[in-house]
């Protein structure tokens, strides 16, 4: 496992999620995150490795290693790391983005009276609108691979958008921060205890807590390699413990079978 060391001049970033704060930092052209409740480096590592075999392309999804962190204390600790995939492109959150056109995303996704599948296209006709971008299908299938995956953690400031100021253009950020998936969470969900318990107390986010009506939004063709993924998690020298068994759970799933295809577990 590679060793990351923390300058002393580095500033630790308090990051928020849902389940509470995280520390990572900005080293050079890399963001370092330490785990926090539980294995959310592996579950980050193993998210990046499915998406490696699926249909999209390198750009659309941030890819993760495991690594152990020296502190500047000389204390060691374990989390991830990824590469800065912004440049000198601004980045706004899918809340942000509303906040910026003097809205909020509360007053569509917190209204009982429409559906799922409603607020979904209320929350997109107005993405398009302020962005200009069609993005129904690439959200749609981050949400499929959310449900695929048990991400915790897709709130409104985990869906990024990219500006560039200098030629006023937009578009969406690659697939990121999966961390809390794959049961990662080990306060929440105790090790030990049996998947079928557990995975039914996972909720989902934004739309619905219920993967299974965020993963009806998804209309699109299969996209995730079988044969690949299967062939990665059988060659690779990585151990993800109970994450990989999590994720063999749901691939033996049937309300997951329309996300897959066989193939060549060399295809690209």
């Amino acid at each position: 496992m590679e060793l990351i060391t923390i300058p002393t001049e580095a500033v630790r970033i308090t990051s928020t999620s849902s389940k509470g704060d995280q520390s990572k930092w900005q080293v050079g052209d890399k963001w370092i995150k330490e785990n926090t409740r539980g294995y959310e480096g592996v579950a980050e590592v193993l998210a990046s490795l499915i998406l490696s075999c699926s249909t999209l392309k390198k750009q659309q999804y941030v890819t993760y290693k495991s690594c152990e962190i020296l502190l500047p204390t000389g204390e060691t600790t374990i989390g991830c790391y990824s590469y800065d995939f912004r440049g000198k492109l601004q980045e706004v959150t899918l809340e942000r983005l509303f906040e910026a056109n003097f809205s909020s995303t509360d007053s569509i996704l917190n209204n009982n009276a429409i559906s799922t599948k409603e607020k979904f296209e209320q929350i997109m006709q107005r993405v398009e609108k302020y962005t200009g971008l069609e993005v129904r299908d690439s959200i749609a299938q981050m949400l499929a691979f959310d449900a695929l995956i048990l991400n915790e953690d897709r709130h409104t400031n985990n869906i990024l958008f990219l500006y560039n100021p200098v030629e006023k253009t937009w578009k969406i950020a690659p697939i990121f921060d999966n961390g809390l998936s794959l049961l990662s969470d080990e306060k929440d969900y105790p090790p030990g205890k049996p998947l079928t318990i557990l995975k039914r107390k996972v909720k989902a986010k934004p739309f619905n807590s219920r993967f299974s009506k965020q993963l009806a939004l998804y209309e699109g063709p299969a996209f995730i390699n079988k044969t690949k993924l299967l062939h990665r998690l059988e060659t690779t020298d990585i151990d993800f413990g109970r994450a990989g068994k999590v994720l063999l759970s749901q691939m033996n799933d049937p309300g997951y079978a329309h996300l897959f295809f066989e193939g060549s577990d060399t295809d690209d």
